[in-house]
């Protein structure tokens, strides 16, 4: 079917639906040569889930990789860490900027992130949800991504696995937020492994929480690393004890 219409003109009533899916379906029915554009925002974000057999789903729609609409994917969402060996299928995803990782209920040293690393080029953001991973996971997938900036780690559970890890010749040069979200654990615990990274941090905004007077000292450190850049510090404060008995609640410092 062709149309009168410049083409210019269909792709701007298109990108004006683009929060409207249904509206989007039912543009692709209408004419094979208006699907392109309409998929540029119906799968601008994906996400797989194995409780809903997405991936599955998913191969059995596009089994071609070469018709797939896996390109126009700019956040990728990973619901069990277990589905990232579907590495076939994962590739095909070449320009995610933005990265949700979420490792499950189950034990995380049952799982390995190793097939994720640097399979996103053009990668700029990283959620990472878990329970307990080891360094060698978490930083080994971070410097993965040359071009990563954003950085949320979330750590869900009570444990946080240390383990050897040594750093890279290069990382990401880390210059938008980060964000630590943790009820168990502190700042230190999960990322000091950032004050390792060879070519430093530079981030803008940080978001942490105070759970520990160590916590504190550690921000100090990142502060200083990141205070050529930094516009903007958010933290949450919810210290009541140490390890030495109770001592009085801290306000965070002007910054």
């Amino acid at each position: 079917m062709s149309s009168p219409i410049p083409p210019e003109i269909l792709d701007h009533v298109v990108d004006q639906l683009h929060n409207d899916p249904t509206t989007l379906k039912t543009y692709c029915l209408v004419s094979k040569s208006w699907i392109h554009r309409a998929r540029k925002h119906l799968f601008a974000s994906v996400s797989f889930d194995p409780l809903t057999r997405t991936i599955g789903l998913w191969k059995e729609t596009f089994p071609d990789p070469i018709n797939s609409p896996a390109h126009h994917a700019r956040t990728l969402s990973i619901l069990h860490a277990r589905l990232a060996g579907n590495s076939d299928t994962i590739l095909t995803f070449c320009n995610v900027e933005r990265l949700n990782v979420i490792t499950g209920g189950s034990r995380d040293d049952q799982i390995s992130l190793v097939p994720l690393r640097g399979s996103f080029p053009i990668l700029r953001s990283l959620y990472l949800s878990f329970i307990s991973l080891p360094d060698s996971d978490i930083f080994g997938l971070i410097c993965s991504f040359p071009l990563l900036e954003d950085l949320t780690l979330d750590s869900v559970g009570p444990g946080h696995a240390g383990g050897r890890w040594k750093a890279p010749p290069t990382s990401p040069r880390l210059s938008g937020t980060l964000r630590v979200e943790t009820e168990f654990e502190g700042v230190r615990t999960i990322t000091r492994r950032l004050l390792d990274l060879p070519n430093g941090i530079h981030f803008t905004k940080i978001r942490v929480p105070w759970l520990s007077e160590e916590d504190v000292r550690f921000t100090m450190k990142l502060v200083s690393m990141c205070a050529d850049n930094l516009h903007s510090i958010n933290i949450t404060v919810n210290i009541t004890t140490s390890r030495s008995g109770m001592f009085p609640s801290l306000s965070p410092p002007n910054l």
